[in-house]
């Protein structure tokens, strides 16, 4: 089972566009969502598949694009691994840049 191709929306929604506004600080948040999909292009999301070997054992892998955007975004924050989940799990501008509901 290989990792689906990452296909989030390239324009903003009207919930996106107010969690930009309130943005004042961290405009990597705001720099990420505008590029991701020239960042991880289909291409580049091809070639990251290939990271995955095929296994029908587990659930369906995260598409690499999105756990690279995760990382990244660990990086540039500080945080831990579990404070990583939390913060996809709590934070809007986290959400915003994965494209989460």
């Amino acid at each position: 089972m290989r990792p689906p191709q990452w296909n989030p929306p390239v324009e903003l929604s009207e919930l996106e566009q107010g969690i930009i506004s309130r943005i004042k600080r961290a405009k990597l948040f705001i720099f990420l969502r505008y590029n991701r999909h020239h960042l991880f292009n289909d291409e580049f999301q091809s070639e990251l598949t290939t990271i995955f070997k095929d296994s029908t054992v587990g659930q369906c892998p995260v598409p690499p694009a999105q756990l690279a955007l995760a990382v990244i975004l660990q990086a540039y924050t500080g945080v831990s691994d579990d404070e990583m989940i939390e913060a996809l799990v709590m934070d809007r501008r986290w959400q915003l840049v994965q494209g989460l509901p």
